[in-house]
């Protein structure tokens, strides 16, 4: 299965500051001196481009969290509907899906920054396009119809013309969606949150946001990998520093130590980093992954970034 990120932002959608902007620029166009020096009158662009660290060609980006999963046969599932939804529909448009498909989306929780994207998904409406909603949360189509509310939004969720489902899913118990087998646990987050482990043809991975992980925690990971074995993959909020998360506590997010702790718990082969935290700079973002990097075994750690495609 084909994994990719479309939001990684927590608690706010994060765009880029005009300084911040610029301070890339700077950066860039001091590359660019040395590399034109270098050469000796001579200036590729596409080898320059290569020539950048990832920080500068890529940054973080400022959705909050959306994420696509398709299948071996091309079946689609969304986890979330951050404000990163709104580029994903428009992706799932120009492959067509205007003609007629299913999309099946798990959601996670209510807060807003996990729903608001979702009144900007264009194939929802859509007549040809049938939506289903899973989740362990019993009223979501009302918790939905309430962001929708003519006083907060000037469509309402009936009033999107695509086919609808809501169907409410068991914590702990595993059920097939099509070609994924998907088993929701409880997450420990204010209001609650839910995990989902996801399987498709042996492959599997754990979507874990919004989510505080305090050591005293750590033991229900190793319930869970008492019970589901070790996945491939584990996406994680990361959101604090170590000093945030002890200022923090009660607020439902955890730090990158603890992450890269419950990576290691778990076994998993590759741990994502994701849901960072909106007062942070991409350039604190990419020190405290660096900082947190340096203090594990696991085989690959990778730091979210929006746009990043994983293979199952």
């Amino acid at each position: 299965m084909k994994i990719k990120l479309y939001g990684v932002r927590g608690s706010l959608p994060t765009p880029l500051s005009g300084s911040e902007y610029r301070e890339k620029l700077e950066k860039i166009l001091e590359s660019a001196h040395r590399e034109f020096k270098l050469k000796n009158g001579t200036f590729s662009v596409p080898t320059f481009l290569q020539s950048l660290g990832t920080e500068l060609l890529h940054p973080v980006g400022g959705n909050t969290t959306c994420v696509y999963v398709e299948s071996s046969t091309g079946q689609k599932l969304i986890i979330d509907c951050g404000s990163g939804m709104r580029e994903l529909g428009n992706d799932l448009l120009k492959e067509g899906i205007a003609q007629g498909g299913n999309v099946k989306i798990l959601v996670t929780h209510t807060h807003w920054d996990h729903i608001q994207g979702w009144p900007f998904f264009k194939p929802g409406y859509i007549p040809s396009v049938q939506v289903d909603f899973y989740s362990t949360i019993s009223n979501l189509k009302e918790r939905f119809d309430r962001q929708q509310n003519p006083e907060n939004f000037p469509i309402t969720l009936d009033e999107m013309m695509s086919k609808k489902t809501f169907n409410l899913l068991e914590r702990q118990k595993t059920v097939q969606l099509g070609d994924f087998k998907v088993t929701p646990f409880l997450l420990k987050h204010p209001g609650n949150c839910t995990g989902y482990h996801i399987e498709e043809n042996g492959k599997s991975f754990l979507f874990c946001t919004d989510v505080e992980v305090r050591e005293e925690d750590l033991s229900e990971f190793e319930h869970l990998r008492a019970k589901i074995g070790s996945p491939d993959m584990l996406i994680i909020d990361a959101q604090y520093s170590s000093e945030e998360a002890e200022r923090k506590i009660g607020w439902g997010h955890t730090s990158g130590r603890l992450a890269v702790r419950c990576g290691e718990v778990l076994g998993v082969n590759k741990l994502v980093l994701t849901h960072h935290e909106p007062d942070h700079p991409d350039e604190e973002i990419i020190r405290m992954f660096n900082q947190e990097k340096q203090s594990t075994a696991l085989s690959e750690i990778v730091l979210a970034r929006e746009a990043d495609i994983f293979q199952l």
